[in-house]
């Protein structure tokens, strides 16, 4: 195993324990889309979901391209799929009472109540 490094472990995993974007990773398991579309969808501004975003591609879980409609986000398949699988198994092996998966569209109904909310850590 590689040297532990604080820093970079701590970015990685502040960006997955943020609500918003775990419903941005969510929303683009759908296929790339732009900001307006993800803003749209949470019910934030898009200059909220931008801040986001930069986060999410800071840490390499997304992937930022150009189509005709703007700036396109994308996820970076490489580096989320493998994490799923790894909670996954997780889940499977340790939290034996959340095997219920909620219905998408409560979930999505979720996760965008659950954008809105703030939430502060302190350091």
């Amino acid at each position: 195993m590689e040297k532990f490094c604080n820093e970079a472990y701590f970015r990685f995993f502040n960006a997955l324990a943020n609500r918003m974007n775990l419903a941005i990773i969510d929303l683009l398991m759908d296929g790339s889309k732009c900001i307006s579309d993800i803003a749209d969808f949470l019910g934030q501004e898009p200059a909220t979901v931008s801040r986001n975003l930069e986060q999410l591609q800071g840490c390499a879980l997304i992937h930022s391209g150009t189509s005709q409609r703007g700036k396109l986000y994308t996820l970076n398949k490489e580096i989320v799929v493998p994490l799923g699988e790894l909670l996954a198994f997780h889940a499977a092996k340790h939290c034996p009472g959340l095997r219920e998966c909620i219905p998408e569209a409560k979930l999505r109904e979720y996760l965008k109540k659950e954008a809105a909310k703030e939430t502060y850590i302190e350091h």
